[in-house]
């Protein structure tokens, strides 16, 4: 794969399926610990912004600009200027590259941008992630963004009990030659220095490659009660050397789930708006 070129799904597999809901998550500034604060929902023509119970947990979180109320619904039939600007503008020249790196056709919404990109930006504090959706076999789908590619070469890895030391180059060598469809392994990093629940995707022959995002990890050890390795990971996009780190690598996982299984559930997702009623 030269440094510009993209392995892209089939055009019939690119229109993604989308949920209604993504989780609005804020990260500290001092800690780096990230926390959902907020829920943004879309049922094809009104969006809708609410606060949940995490946010008044959450230490020196203030609230979004443009949503002062914490304790208040927001809805609107346009997408609110704060998630907009997460959005590339389809007149800029660069757009037709940007939606094929996420592995969406070139008439992608908003909404599924949002949902495939996390909507970051850099230097940012605020990412998007979309809920996990439960499938009518039971079975749970989530398409996620491999985390942390550029820092795997950054020290020694401990997985499976066997230590790992990956060079740039190799790494490289690797993410070039994945095709997509290619099956991918979730292996648990329990050493991680940030997170002991820390989860590596490696290859089939267990080249590590990046993390799955630490705000998926609790849903996924409840999916897979406790053993995230079970779960069945391929690759949706791979993008050249080019793309920014965070869009190098696009996986798809499904699963059997744990039963009665609902994503962003429990007291800490609770809409404050709601809980006022």
């Amino acid at each position: 794969m030269t440094a510009t070129e993209t392995v892209a799904a089939p055009d019939d597999q690119s229109r993604p399926t989308v949920g209604r809901r993504l989780a609005v998550t804020w990260q500290h500034p001092v800690s780096r610990d990230i926390s959902p604060v907020g829920l943004l929902e879309y049922d094809g023509h009104h969006y809708r912004f609410d606060y949940i119970r995490n946010a008044e947990t959450t230490p020196d979180f203030v609230p979004l600009l443009g949503f002062p109320d914490l304790h208040r619904a927001y809805e609107s039939p346009h997408l609110f200027p704060l998630f907009a600007q997460r959005v590339m503008d389809p007149r800029r020249p660069d757009h037709a590259r940007y939606v094929r790196r996420l592995g969406l056709p070139a008439d992608a919404t908003p909404w599924e941008q949002m949902s495939r990109s996390g909507g970051g930006r850099q230097g940012d504090v605020l990412q998007l992630f979309p809920e996990p959706q439960v499938q009518a076999d039971g079975r749970v789908a989530c398409d996620f963004l491999v985390h942390g590619i550029r820092h795997v070469p950054d020290r020694p890895l401990v997985l499976e009990g066997r230590e790992r030391i990956v060079d740039v180059a190799n790494l490289e060598t690797h993410l070039a030659a994945l095709r997509h469809g290619d099956p991918l392994q979730l292996v648990r990093e329990p050493q991680n220095p940030a997170n002991a629940q820390a989860v590596m995707a490696v290859t089939a022959g267990g080249f590590p490659l990046g993390w799955v995002p630490n705000l998926l990890l609790d849903d996924l050890y409840e999916f897979c009660g406790g053993e995230p390795e079970t779960a069945d990971v391929v690759v949706q996009q791979v993008n050249g050397p080019d793309a920014p780190s965070h869009l190098r690598l696009l996986a798809r996982l499904t699963t059997e789930s744990s039963s009665g299984y609902q994503p962003f559930t429990g007291a800490s997702w609770e809409k404050l708006a709601e809980s006022l009623s």
